[in-house]
């Protein structure tokens, strides 16, 4: 995906974009032109203030200082506006993509997340990544790629015999990103790559830092984790080496032009005009050198982002749930937990899956509703789909907005109670200190596991979904409630898709059609 196309899908205006690569063109020749044009004038009027001693004769300041200080507002305010256009083209892109990304997750858009820790990656550091790429890549490549050029332009115009030196730096520069080019996209790549492992090894010697302290002495846990962290340090060494060495590299090359402009036979206050803008010209091309490596980063962070030709709007139109051949497993490296599973259901039609342990029920669940990607064979699912799994996760928020974040419509207050009072929550959530205002998970009023479920149906009863799946949703409650629960949810789905995960007595009194799976 092109980083112009997506901002054109999320209807981002190019206006101040453009204004800023404009901005960036205007600032950075008044900077350099501030600086030849001060060398020159600093030189010049002192040449003039000794020669006017002597009564040679006398120097005009006026037209040279008026020049400077048009050239310093010229910077000043272009640099100004510059970063507010900037910012601002970065912060409209913040503002619709990390709800772009979001959506994308939830409804299954684009490449499936293998697990938790990489949604959250995409959601938070691929995003990142994205709505930094004005300022990290394309305005520091204008930037170097005008002060490169500016120096043997400016010689070609008032000293044509200090082109040559002049254009050493701009060559060295150029050379070097296109040799360098492929060293910093391969290094960028396995410093992506490096970091989601070392983030995912931290994940899970924290998940499992109880064991490790009952199997694992201090010195055995030190390196543990310093083991998961040495191959990426060892990489963000190397990219440190390699900028360094490119630095050292650009700065030899600046030497040797100075030096060689120095000793040409060049009027004094051209000779420091040239003198000071290559030396101003060498603080602009340092930021040009990571540009491979930045712009590498971007590129792999957009591949990762959703498509942006929604799935969504291509299945739109469907009411049904259509799967034909599906193969499914819990990971891509997985063998296939079930033989071929093919069905077709439509609004008003329920099914029971069963099957014995650990044959995939909950897998299949995941794959049927988008969140796993199918390992063969296709699935045609509903415009809005919802899932309470076994473990369900609600945000840890006021209960109000934990049961209705990310609805397509806010519910009413008494659709809100209607909701809990199918689940039989509404007397728990009357007797609370805020009641649905109240602060639910940490730091405040913690539900039990068997309430937890029961919030994720309340929510999913909220969702309306055309296609709704449960998974256990009645294990660990008692009987009687269990029963109660079971036949609400079968009424409440009565004109829509339903398919629950469940063994016991009161799902297969209430939803007779079962489908088993089987190796």
């Amino acid at each position: 995906m092109k980083f112009r196309a997506l901002l054109k899908h999320l209807n981002v205006s190019m206006t101040p974009l453009v204004l800023a690569i404009l901005l960036t063109v205007i600032m950075t020749l008044s900077s350099l032109g501030l600086l030849a044009l001060s060398g020159w004038f600093l030189s010049a009027a002192s040449i003039a203030g000794l020669a006017a001693l002597s009564g040679a004769f006398g120097f005009n300041i006026l037209q040279p200082s008026s020049m400077i200080r048009g050239l310093a507002v010229s910077r000043t305010l272009s640099r100004y506006v510059e970063r507010l256009l900037s910012h601002d083209a970065t912060l409209r892109v913040v503002v619709k993509l990390r709800r772009f990304v979001f959506d994308g997750l939830i409804h299954g858009i684009g490449t499936k997340p293998s697990n938790d820790q990489e949604a959250l990656d995409r959601l938070v550091q691929d995003a990142s990544v994205v709505e930094g790429a004005l300022l990290r890549t394309l305005l520091p490549l204008i930037g170097s790629l005008i002060a490169a050029f500016f120096v043997p332009i400016l010689a070609a115009i008032i000293a044509p015999e200090a082109i040559i030196p002049a254009a050493i730096p701009a060559c060295v520069f150029v050379v070097t990103l296109l040799t360098r080019k492929r060293g910093y996209r391969d290094l960028a790549e396995a410093i992506d790559r490096e970091s989601r492992r070392a983030r995912n090894r931290a994940i899970a010697l924290a998940d499992g830092r109880y064991e490790l302290q009952l199997a694992f002495d201090d010195q055995d846990l030190t390196r543990l984790t310093t083991d998961a962290y040495q191959p990426l340090a060892d990489l963000r060494l190397n990219k440190v080496s390699r900028e360094l060495t490119d630095k050292i590299l650009m700065g030899i090359a600046h030497a040797i032009s100075l030096v060689w402009i120095a000793t040409l036979p060049i009027e004094l206050p051209i000779l420091v005009a040239l003198l000071v803008s290559s030396l101003g010209v060498s603080e602009l091309l340092i930021p040009g050198i990571l540009i491979a490596f930045e712009s590498r980063r971007v590129e792999l962070s957009l591949a990762r982002l959703p498509s942006t030709e929604s799935v969504l709007r291509e299945q739109a139109s469907h009411d049904r749930l259509v799967v034909q051949d599906l193969t499914f497993a819990p990971t891509p490296e997985a063998d296939v937990l079930a033989l071929p599973l093919t069905l077709s259901l439509g609004p008003g039609e329920h099914l029971r899956l069963s099957g014995p342990s650990g044959i995939g029920k909950t897998t299949c669940l995941k794959t049927l509703v988008g969140l796993l990607p199918a390992r063969s064979g296709s699935v045609l699912r509903p415009a809005s789909t919802g899932l309470v799994e076994q473990t369900p996760w609600l945000p840890t928020d006021v209960l109000w907005r934990s049961l209705t974040l990310g609805l397509p419509t806010q519910p009413t207050e008494n659709e809100f109670w209607r909701a809990l009072k199918l689940v039989e929550l509404d007397s728990w959530v009357n007797n609370l200190p805020n009641q649905e205002r109240t602060w639910i998970g940490a730091d405040g009023v913690m539900p039990s596991g068997g309430q937890w479920r029961r919030l994720a149906i309340a929510r999913l009863v909220l969702q309306q979904p055309i296609l709704a799946l449960l998974d256990e949703p009645t294990e660990g409650l008692e009987e009687s409630l269990a029963i109660r629960l079971m036949e609400r949810l079968v009424d409440e789905f009565k004109d829509r898709i339903l398919i629950v995960v469940s063994h016991r007595d009161e799902a297969i009194r209430f939803i007779p059609h079962e489908l088993t799976l089987d190796t």
